[in-house]
């Protein structure tokens, strides 16, 4: 793994990260980490890509890791500027930057918040060859809108402040059915990664309300007619999940997002429901069945 960094659209400083440790290259694959998380989480995936013929780069994102460590008043989960769709149009430019720097198809593969993020990219980038989305959910409906009312109602008074009753309802029920395992057992049957992401400092915190705000009401622009009639129906589109994964609403809202998909006509879809998965599948488990089942994918994108 190789630290880069990347200048986007708007002078802001990208941290990156490259695995190019391939021999015959056929592609490259652009992970978009989840929300309180970081890229380099991904490092034994992106060693598995890199065996198997895929360059991988990856970025933090606005607001998490290297990229945004902390806000004007010490918090973490804090950038400034609409930080969903600036987030955007960072990975559009990373997918021409790696498109103009390899001259191979990119393949997009964003988890959980790279997921929501993935679900706008696919409506505005041309570059790439396919996307993966992965922990995703079709989260429109009154309970989105909600949370953007009450998110921009707390903006207008406190953005860099922490968002702790906006993380409380969106994700504070996520863990009932496994509270005797312990915190964020959501996320995993694998305990020990659980608690990897646990001792991780730039993991599981709460994100800012101007995290909230831009995120909530950039999702909801992103099922608009308008904004999901510029997806290219001839490029693949593979939905993959756990089947108790909570943010997916355990497969439902992983369904109505295939179905959306599907309505509008996209040619090549896909939907994979891991029995008895959390949310972070390339972290269950079963993560090598998971590990291959993308490595197929990705291989067919490319073709």
């Amino acid at each position: 793994m190789k630290n880069e960094q990347f200048t986007s659209f708007d002078g802001t400083v990208l941290q990156c990260y490259l695995w190019d440790d391939v021999k015959d290259a056929k592609g490259v694959v652009q992970i978009s980490h989840g929300m309180a998380e970081h890229a380099t989480r991904y490092d034994d995936f992106a060693k598995f890509l890199n065996a198997n013929g895929f360059i991988v780069f990856a970025d933090d994102h606005r607001a998490h890791g290297a990229t945004s460590p902390l806000s004007p008043r010490g918090n973490k989960g804090y950038h400034p500027g609409d930080i969903y769709n600036d987030t955007v149009r960072d990975e559009v430019a990373i997918t021409k930057a790696l498109k103009e720097r390899f001259g191979l198809p990119v393949v997009y593969l964003g988890h959980s918040y790279g997921s929501m993020v993935g679900q706008r990219y696919i409506e505005e980038d041309q570059e790439h060859v396919g996307a993966i989305l992965c922990g995703s959910a079709c989260q429109k409906g009154a309970l989105l809108s909600v949370g953007c009312m009450l998110a921009n109602c707390l903006y207008s008074k406190d953005g860099d402040k922490r968002a702790d009753l906006l993380d409380k309802i969106t994700f504070g029920a996520y863990n009932k059915p496994y509270q005797a395992e312990g915190d964020f057992g959501w996320l995993s049957r694998d305990r020990k990664q659980v608690e990897k992401y646990i001792a991780d400092d730039e993991c599981g915190y709460v994100m800012t309300v101007a995290f909230f705000k831009f995120f909530l009401n950039g999702l909801k622009a992103s099922y608009k007619k308008a904004n999901l009639a510029k997806i290219d129906v001839k490029k693949p589109i593979a939905l993959f999940s756990g089947d108790h994964d909570p943010v997916g609403g355990n497969g439902k809202l992983v369904e109505k997002l295939y179905e959306q998909y599907h309505k509008l006509g996209v040619e090549n879809l896909s939907i994979t429901l891991y029995e008895g998965g959390r949310h972070e599948i390339l972290n269950e488990i079963n993560n090598k069945d998971v590990y291959n089942d993308f490595l197929e994918k990705l291989n067919e994108f490319i073709a």
